[in-house]
């Protein structure tokens, strides 16, 4: 059984098929997509960038709501994009995958408002700390005292407190800026992701 989704377009993966429990993808130039196609169906799947992934190497497939991609986990820690623009296609390949996949499980992971905005809380919690000791070590420095840094992280902060108060501020404020951002839009839109588990 061949299955086969095509792109002539220049956004998204050109060739997305599955054969012979296989995965493929391809990015050939739009004029021989068909060729590739035709020489699939004939059991020919020798054509230069055709990347294929054994259906057994499969461990998770994951369709997050509001992506533009399938990504494909295998082997012990890899993983691969499916950029498929158009949602219905999307869809459709995902529900094939779903539906053909030996061993396969479907479930929904709905996210919390708290998990979905924990790694920008971390990343705001740490922008915070370094503001702090970078903002104390550049009060110390207008106050004539002397600051020695070690190692490079260090030495980064102490260059940054070095251009004086006002400039620490600016910096840090865009980024506790961006990092507040990030964690406000996070929770207000937590991920919707569709998972299929392979079970063996």
């Amino acid at each position: 059984m061949t299955r086969h989704w095509t792109n002539y377009d220049n956004k998204g993966d050109k060739l997305i098929a599955f054969a012979n429990g296989t995965l493929y993808k391809a990015n050939p130039k739009p004029d021989e997509i068909d060729n590739i196609v035709r020489d699939m169906q004939m059991n020919n799947f020798a054509a230069p960038g055709l990347f294929g992934i054994p259906a057994d190497y499969i461990r998770e497939i994951r369709l997050q709501e509001g992506n533009d991609y399938i990504q494909v986990m295998f082997g012990k820690d890899s993983e691969e994009h499916l950029q498929i623009k158009d949602e219905a296609t999307r869809q459709e390949v995902f529900d094939f995958l779903k539906d053909h996949l030996p061993g396969a499980s479907y479930l929904v992971d709905t996210y919390t408002r708290f998990r979905a905005a924990k790694k920008p809380m971390i990343a705001l919690a740490v922008v915070a700390v370094l503001f702090l000791y970078s903002l104390n070590v550049a009060l110390r420095l207008d106050a004539g005292e002397s600051v020695m840094a070690g190692g490079r992280i260090g030495g980064l902060l102490l260059g940054i407190a070095s251009l004086g108060v006002n400039k620490v501020l600016m910096v840090y404020g865009a980024l506790i800026a961006i990092a507040g951002t990030r964690t406000t839009l996070k929770m207000m839109n937590p991920p919707v992701v569709h998972l299929i588990r392979i079970v063996r």
